[in-house]
Parts: structure tokens; C-alpha cells; sequence
């Protein structure tokens, strides 16, 4: 039994398929199917059971996988001790919502790369129902995922039904994005009547992006009747600033997308925080438990952290110095009279 069994069959158990874990390894199918059953016949017990459906472990299987996946932890830390000009180059899929493409892909990358120059990073861009099927499937090593108080229960007994691992790592809040010369830019928070007699933007037919109680698929029911007759639908983001900024729409986004944004930085479009008190959402990175972490999601994971917690703090920043403003505003208009 060689090591690159241990890893193998670890892969195998992950991703439920032969043909998904060979991609992943950067081997040929033949040839993994070929090596589990030699290695079957080494060990004198049939370690998955085939089906037209994919693979599964077998009762002995199950008992291997725990040893192999320990054994597969401690090649990973061996690794670690390795001096890093000998590293090999490390290839990481990573599936992210697109609030995070949008903001903050680029300065992970820069990042990443001045850490750990041999990664191949491949980003894969799915919206938050799309993201625990990739970790699920084998499809990404690493996942970015967002979700809101109405999806939370459901996102974390799925990660824990397919043992992975969540992190929540930034709570967000929803905005109002609209053009400067709107009503509601001049308000200090707007409510869902404010909105009523707005024409909003939907992103593929969502009224709030991933969050303000959206399911995967449908828009919000109780917005329903008040926004049928007159929206516009956009199957990307900045077509949705962009109508903004031109006075058309306007639209419910995370806090984030206001971030290094040029329509915002410009003041053509004004981010305002809605009234209601459960608008929030929330970031986490995902992960498999059943393996260990590779290097180079390791340092992603915390460079993530990293520019979340950079963002928090400016929007803290910007907060008091906000209310600073309002303040000094109502003293000068006291003083006034």
C-alpha cells in the first residue's frame, strides 16, 4: 500500500465519484479505478461499492477512510515543515458568491499570490445556493458563501448533513442603492413603503441579491404583488449600478458592493441602510472535514478574514464620522435660528 492510496481513497469518499476525484488528483479515471481495485485485492476487502449512481464505502471502508484521512493530515503538516522553494505548484478551486467576486476577488489574489507565489487559483462564480453542492460534488476545495436569517438553518444542517465545515466571517447589512437626485437618498434609512412606489432592479429575477428572505429561485412573496407590474431584471451587477446611476432603478445590495465602488466614490449613487432590522448578510468559508486543508486554502482562508476585517473597520470608520456629520449638521441649524 502505497501513500498516494490514503489519498485516493480520501478524494474517492469526498466526491462520491471516480470520475470527479481522478479530475481532482490530475490522474486519469482508468487508471484511480485501476489502482482502488489492486489495492482491494492487497487489502483481501472490497473498500466502495459501485453503482450507476457513483461509489459509496463499504462498512471496512468506512473504518479505512479514518485512518487514511489521518494519514493524509499528517503528510499535510510533513508538507508544511518542506522548504517552499521546493514546493510544487498547488492548485486550488474555490467557488465564490458574487458579492465577493465583485468586491474583493482581486486584492485576495494579489495577496495570494505574494504569499504563495506556485498557487493555481480557479475561481469558480456561483450564486449562495450554488455554493455547498460544489464543495459537495468535489466541484471546489474552497467555498465563499453568503446567507440571510431565513437560509441559515438550511445552510448549516446541509454542511452538516455532508460533513463540512462553516465559518461565518462577516455580517453585512442591506442598503438601498439609489441615484443622488432620488427621494430616498436624502433619508437617513428607508423603509419598504419608501420603496413602494419605486421601480427596483432584480438580479435574475431577485428583488434583494441573496438576501431580505429571497429563496433560491423565487422572488421574496411579499413583494410579489407590489412590483409585477413594473422592474427590471439584470443577469449581472453592473448593469444594475449602472441603471442606478441613470436614474431607472434603484436596488437592495449588500453594504460590500458600495465598497471601491466607482458610482458610489463618484456620488452618482447613494447607498442608504434599510429600516427593517432583519436585512443582515452574512459571509462564511466552507470546507470539507474530511480531509485536511491544503496550504494554499489555509492562507486563503485567512487573507479573506483579513480583508473582511480591513472592511469592517472602514465601515465602522465611516459610521461615526456619518453620525459626526448629523450631528454637526443639527447644532449648526439650531445655531441658525
Amino acid at each position: 500500500m502505497r501513500l498516494e492510496h490514503f489519498q485516493y481513497i480520501v478524494e474517492i469518499a469526498r466526491c462520491k465519484s471516480m470520475s470527479k476525484a481522478s479530475k481532482k488528483l490530475f490522474i486519469t479515471q482508468p487508471s484511480l479505478s485501476t489502482a482502488i481495485q489492486n489495492l482491494e485485492e492487497e487489502l483481501g476487502f472490497q473498500i466502495f461499492k459501485r453503482s450507476a449512481s457513483g461509489v459509496a464505502l463499504t462498512d471496512k471502508g468506512e473504518s479505512l477512510l479514518s485512518i487514511a484521512e489521518e494519514v493524509v493530515h499528517q503528510l499535510e503538516q510533513i508538507k508544511e515543515l518542506s522548504d517552499p522553494a521546493t514546493d510544487t505548484f498547488t492548485h486550488l478551486n474555490l467557488a465564490a458568491v458574487p458579492v465577493f467576486c465583485n468586491a474583493l476577488m482581486i486584492e485576495l489574489i494579489q495577496t495570494l499570490k505574494q504569499k504563495n507565489p506556485l498557487v493555481n487559483l480557479n475561481i469558480i462564480e456561483l450564486r449562495p445556493a450554488k455554493i455547498l453542492p460544489a464543495l459537495i460534488s468535489g466541484t471546489a476545495d474552497l467555498a465563499i458563501g453568503t446567507y440571510s436569517p431565513s437560509t441559515k438553518e438550511q445552510i448549516f444542517q446541509e454542511a452538516a448533513k455532508n460533513n463540512l465545515i462553516i465559518k461565518p466571517i462577516f455580517d453585512d447589512k442591506m442598503y438601498c442603492f439609489v441615484h443622488r437626485n432620488h427621494p430616498m437618498a436624502h433619508k437617513k434609512s428607508v423603509s419598504m413603503e419608501d420603496m413602494a412606489d419605486s421601480t427596483p432592479a432584480f438580479f435574475n429575477d431577485h428583488v434583494f441579491m441573496e438576501s431580505y428572505e429571497c429563496q433560491q429561485n423565487e422572488k421574496p412573496q411579499r413583494l410579489d404583488h407590489e412590483y409585477e407590474k413594473n422592474y427590471y431584471s439584470f443577469t449581472d451587477r453592473a448593469s444594475i449600478k449602472k441603471a442606478i446611476s441613470k436614474g431607472l432603478a434603484y436596488s437592495t445590495l449588500p453594504r460590500l458592493m458600495a465598497y471601491d465602488d466607482i458610482y458610489v466614490n463618484a456620488g452618482m449613487i447613494i447607498p442608504v441602510p434599510l429600516a427593517d432590522s432583519d436585512t443582515s448578510l452574512t459571509t462564511y468559508v466552507a470546507y470539507s472535514s474530511r480531509s485536511a486543508l491544503p496550504k494554499a486554502a489555509r492562507q486563503t482562508i485567512e487573507i479573506v478574514q483579513q480583508l473582511y476585517q480591513s472592511i469592517a473597520e472602514q465601515f465602522a470608520k465611516s459610521d461615526v464620522a456619518q453620525e459626526q456629520a448629523e450631528t454637526q449638521k443639527k447644532r449648526n441649524q439650531f445655531l441658525s435660528y
